[in-house]
């Protein structure tokens, strides 16, 4: 009987430079689309008027409104607050604002000096939110 060799076939290899671009687009989207923080909205209003959300009621004329006025500015050590004259930190900025609160203050009126970082801002939205005060307003220059 005749016997005929059959070649044996080489086997391919499998490229990997499209596995790993299609391993990679899979991370960046993960990435992207998922949540590492939690967003809470800040109900700012701008320059006076009502807070978003809501409308202010009128106040009785015998009432007198205690106005509080937070004044950041840039410091050497982060930014340097003024709360009514007073000079604070951050961290008391909530207990400063709770015993104004506990005073007769409603609102507060935040004016931040040119040159001061918006995240700072932010902080300081984001701490008067947490004290007693039913409003709080960016006044922008």
């Amino acid at each position: 009987m005749i016997s005929i060799e059959t070649p044996l076939a080489r086997r391919k290899r499998i490229p990997l430079t499209p596995l790993i671009d299609v391993i990679f687009i899979l991370i960046m989207f993960f990435l992207l689309s998922s949540t590492f923080g939690v967003w809470h909205p800040l109900d700012v209003a701008l320059r006076g008027g009502a807070p978003a959300g809501g409308t202010e009621a009128q106040k009785p004329a015998s009432v007198v409104a205690v106005l509080i006025v937070v004044k950041a500015r840039p410091g050497s050590d982060g930014t340097a607050l003024t709360v009514n004259g007073r000079d604070l930190t951050l961290a008391g900025l909530a207990e400063e604002l709770n015993r104004l609160a506990d005073a007769g203050a409603r609102d507060a009126i935040l004016l931040p000096a040119k040159g001061t970082d918006f995240q700072q801002v932010v902080r300081i939205l984001d701490e008067a939110r947490s004290s007693r005060l039913t409003s709080v307003r960016l006044h922008l220059d």
